[in-house]
């Protein structure tokens, strides 16, 4: 999982240096084998720290690291309605 944290990072930093979002705006997010890692709530994509990235188990139950996006529940239904998105 440590690769899916270093590539969510990287991917909210190359968003925000390239100036696609301000500020805490703009939320990412990717599925895992067993849930999936988020965004925090308020956090800026310039520099999110890896280890602080949210975890929601395959239930979606908040598990590990800083609370999630205030949009957790948008993620979430977007990957319900697509099952093979990432």
């Amino acid at each position: 999982m440590t690769d899916a944290r270093d590539a969510l990072v990287a991917y909210g930093r190359s968003m925000f240096e390239r100036r696609l979002t301000f500020g805490s705006s703009g939320n990412i997010s990717v599925r895992t084998d067993d849930g999936w890692l988020m965004t925090p709530t308020n956090v800026s994509l310039g520099t999110l720290d890896p280890a602080r990235l949210s975890k929601l188990d395959d239930s979606a139950k908040h598990v590990d690291g800083d609370a999630p996006t205030k949009e957790s529940f948008l993620h979430l239904a977007m990957y319900r309605e697509r099952a093979g998105a990432g």
